[in-house]
């Protein structure tokens, strides 16, 4: 039913790769998409986006690339979305409100964007790559 775009797919997963790969240095484009299988040139888009929102730094030359912004404690899922695909307010334009069946459907939607923005905001890299690592383990188990 509620889906998610590729965009934030892929920067979900680059955000988790840059935390669990950049404690050696940044982390490179190219090392993402090699890793990840998502297209290079999407995945320099998504990595704009990221930057721009505040949630990786960008570091140049030879042995330049990508690092977290913040611990990944402190950045949620919900900034990450909200990077990759703007805030609600930005999304909910037009429609007409006077139609009461239309005014009921965006009630009921907007209650669950609440409840799906709780949970994305009481949800942290940190968690993300916890949950990534625990099941890293578990399929090296024989």
């Amino acid at each position: 039913m509620m889906r998610m775009s590729s965009q934030v797919e892929y920067g979900i997963r680059a955000m988790i790769d840059i935390a669990v790969n950049g404690n050696d240095g940044p982390v490179q484009a190219r090392d993402i998409h090699r890793r990840q299988q998502i297209d290079e040139h999407f995945i320099s888009q998504i990595m704009l986006m990221l930057r721009r929102g505040g949630l990786i730094e960008s570091l140049r030359g030879r042995q330049g690339g990508h690092r977290l912004a913040r611990p990944a404690s402190q950045i949620t899922l919900l900034e990450i979305v909200e990077a990759l695909e703007g805030t609600d307010d930005a999304r909910d334009k037009g429609g007409n409100p006077s139609i009461a069946d239309s005014v009921v459907a965006r009630e009921v939607w907007a209650e669950a964007r609440q409840r799906a923005t709780a949970v994305l905001g009481q949800t942290t890299l940190a968690m993300l790559t916890e949950r990534r690592n625990a099941l890293v383990a578990t399929s090296y188990m024989i």
